[in-house]
């Protein structure tokens, strides 16, 4: 029986819980009588950890997201401790439960009740189920400036390949008003405007002009004007004369630019384009108005050719 309870637990950081025992045909009579005899210690309902382990950080949070119940995950600054070494775990474990599960507040841990935890995009790090590293910084500036999501965001960058658009897709697909923590997490990522590559902004303006079903712009089409340098323009649509720039840049940074860029769209303007700006702050404030204004432009445009 200890050998099967053990197989379980010591991927566990030596924690499981009594429905796992039973899966493995241990009952609730012999864990009650092996913690009698000292080979387990009974930490809260329905979980154990085996005497012999030791006793850490991780097997606390282990405990925790086994006690929340089925579909619990560790969340906040407790799964980014997994991830992240810069970042410290908290003194209680943060875990995410179904808003449908049973488990109430506990002492020991902070438990979100979570409305979308469908969209979690869960894994497992080092034996412990966690939600996506995203949705994990998300649930980690509830009650928190925008500097410490910013100071978060940073870390986890310098340790794990995290791209922009993961950020602002978790953004957009949790966005909901009231959600704790998103006007935070979003004011977040509008502070970091000046890392932003404008080549992740394209990346991901193309991804949802394509679900939007909008036809493939062709992207750094060069436009030749009789008198003028060659213009580059982000992503056009040349036979209907639309050129659509997208500045990931700071408010400095195209304050200083303002002037050619104004100059640029006159040259364009005269020679039949329209020319549709947006910034991160617009992607980042409402993604998905911006994607319908521009799949509304295209769909209108008359057909001007070449």
């Amino acid at each position: 029986m200890f050998e099967r309870i053990a197989a379980i637990a010591w991927r566990q950081h030596g924690a499981f819980s009594t429905t796992q025992a039973r899966e493995v045909g241990v009952s609730e009579t012999w864990l009650s009588r092996a913690a009698a005899d000292g080979r387990l210690e009974r930490r809260c309902r329905g979980v154990y950890v085996l005497a012999a382990a030791p006793a850490t950080w991780r097997q606390r949070l282990m405990v925790e997201v086994l006690a929340a119940g089925e579909g619990a995950l560790a969340t906040g600054d407790s799964a980014l401790a997994l991830w992240c070494p810069e970042i410290e775990h908290p003194a209680r474990p943060v875990v995410a439960t179904p808003i449908t599960s049973g488990r109430r507040t506990s002492p020991s841990s902070r438990v979100i009740r979570s409305l979308d935890l469908c969209l979690a995009k869960p894994g497992v790090v080092d034996g412990i189920p966690t939600v996506g590293v995203a949705r994990a910084l998300l649930d980690a500036s509830m009650d928190r400036s925008v500097d410490a999501v910013v100071a978060r965001i940073n870390a986890c960058q310098r340790h794990l390949p995290m791209s922009f658009g993961a950020l602002a897709d978790a953004l957009h697909v949790h966005a909901r008003k009231g959600r704790p923590g998103i006007a935070t997490f979003r004011r977040a990522l509008a502070a970091m405007t000046a890392e932003v590559p404008d080549s992740e902004f394209e990346r991901l303006v193309l991804r949802d002009l394509a679900r939007a079903g909008v036809p493939e712009p062709v992207l750094h089409h060069v436009v030749r004007v009789d008198g003028e340098r060659p213009i580059e323009l982000d992503l056009a649509w040349p036979d209907l004369r639309i050129d659509l720039e997208l500045d990931g840049r700071d408010h400095l940074v195209r304050l200083q630019t303002a002037r050619r860029d104004r100059q640029r769209d006159r040259i364009l303007g005269r020679d039949g384009w329209t020319i549709p700006r947006y910034t991160w702050l617009d992607y980042l404030e409402d993604g998905a108005g911006m994607i319908d204004e521009i799949a509304r432009l295209v769909a209108t445009r008359p057909f001007r050719g070449c």
